[in-house]
């Protein structure tokens, strides 16, 4: 009874996780396509919408496997391709969107360090590094489906995903879809740092003190999404350490269910809350924005009534 309660609220917790992310993520991907020509038609609104259609997948298939937490299964009473399926879905979605954190890396670096090559800056090239973001999470996670313990159910966490019990598949997982991106992408802003400490500040002229600003504003608010996704990554890499030595505590295996699901939770919102044009563009269509307007045209009529002087009466 005590484990069914214990699995009943971290459910309920995964629920609540994942409909930040629908939510969010659904308001950025359709503020940017209903808004394209008009306001977003650039690359890096469609790194964005990149990213965030890729957290608003991960939820979907997490909302999938919540039925599993809360029933009480066993390995033999799960669907073998059903979990196949399942692990192999939230894997990719998982690894993709560490891979779009990359792109926007690799685009922020070209913008800011090779800024005088206009070609990267295309949408073109960026476009072709996109699709490659999508394209190697899939060969990896579908390279873990020849495995055939890699995508198992975990009777501790109840839902399929990369178990970390089998040492191989969690090997794979670990190195080619967290550490080596995230090695590139801390690489890239190392790069752009230096660059920003070491030449701009000696630049004086307007567009460069501009973009100096631009950058660093940017560099702040992806290097947040950074930290989130280092932090949140700890759980699943201490129990792949553990269970090498022995075995994992039961209840690490649901903290590394929920942090997965915190993090791509917490980066939606940094993507919203970070992108004023995304908050003023549905500020508007909520009438938020012209109450606020209008409250602040009134404050300025009351203002000037009060102060000006009045007509001689004759």
């Amino acid at each position: 009874m005590n484990d069914q309660i214990y699995f009943t609220t971290i459910a309920i917790i995964y629920c609540i996780l994942n409909m930040i992310t629908i939510i969010f993520s659904l308001i950025i991907v359709l503020t940017i396509v209903l808004n394209w020509k008009m306001h977003f038609c650039s690359v890096s609104n469609l790194l964005v919408l990149n990213s965030s259609f890729i957290f608003f997948l991960y939820a979907i298939g997490c909302f999938i496997q919540t039925p599993l937490m809360i029933s009480n299964n066993n390995n033999n009473n799960i669907n073998f391709l059903f979990c196949q399926l399942c692990g192999f879905f939230s894997l990719y979605t998982a690894g993709t969107q560490i891979f779009t954190i990359l792109a926007q890396a690799i685009f922020r670096y070209f913008a800011t360090v090779l800024y005088r090559q206009k070609i990267l800056l295309t949408f073109r090239v960026n476009t072709i590094i996109i699709i490659l973001g999508w394209i190697i999470p899939l060969i990896i996670s579908a390279s873990l489906l020849v495995l055939p313990l890699a995508y198992q159910y975990e009777s501790e966490s109840r839902i399929c995903y990369p178990s970390t019990k089998y040492l191989l598949g969690a090997l794979i997982v670990s190195i080619f879809i967290f550490f080596m991106p995230l090695t590139i992408i801390i690489g890239l802003y190392g790069l752009i740092l230096w660059n920003l400490t070491h030449f701009d500040r000696f630049q004086s002229d307007a567009n460069n003190i501009i973009r100096y600003k631009r950058n660093i504003k940017v560099f702040h608010n992806i290097l947040l999404i950074v930290a989130i996704m280092l932090v949140c990554g700890v759980p699943y890499l201490l129990c792949i350490i553990i269970n090498i030595i022995s075995e994992t505590p039961w209840i690490l295996y649901s903290i590394k269910t929920l942090s997965i699901s915190l993090s791509i939770a917490l980066e939606a919102l940094v993507l919203f809350f970070t992108n004023d044009k995304i908050k003023k563009k549905l500020y508007e269509k909520i009438g938020f924005h012209r109450t606020q307007v209008h409250a602040i045209q009134s404050r300025k009529t009351n203002h000037i009534n009060r102060n000006q002087i009045l007509p001689v009466i004759s």
